[in-house]
């Protein structure tokens, strides 16, 4: 069966919908970069008159040392030994390996020393410090 009526020219598309998922796609991406953003060692950064903050700080590996001295990768606690082997093997994956090293203002000197140590090893060359400007 064939329901044939008039022809219409004044056939409108309800935007309402669309709107709709438009702000909850907002939304989504909002509350997922702030979910990014928490999987973080939580660290007190120095702050000094002559931090420079670079301009690109993504695609680094992030090492965080916290006021007790414990080394992290990302969020996972590793002793010197460990997080030389992971350099290595991040290293050999891409050779062209940049290191961020978040350490707490409260870090011994010997810490940050044998961090650097231990990315030399291996050859990875490209560090930074995450620092706060005054």
């Amino acid at each position: 069966m064939k329901l044939k009526g008039p022809p219409r020219d004044d056939v409108n598309v309800d935007m309402g919908p669309m709107i709709d998922l438009v702000f909850l796609l907002l939304i989504f991406f909002m509350v997922a970069s702030v979910v990014t953003e928490l999987e973080k060692v939580e660290v007190e950064i120095p702050s000094s008159t002559h931090a420079k903050v670079p301009e690109d700080t993504k695609n680094r590996m992030m090492l965080s040392i916290d006021a007790n001295n414990q080394v992290y990768i990302g969020t996972k606690e590793v002793t010197i030994e460990q997080l030389q082997e992971q350099v290595d093997e991040q290293l050999t994956a891409n050779p062209e390996l940049r290191i961020l090293i978040r350490a707490d203002r409260r870090v011994e000197y010997k810490t940050c020393k044998d961090i650097m140590k231990a990315c030399g090893k291996v050859g990875a060359t490209d560090l930074i410090y995450a620092t706060f400007e005054e």
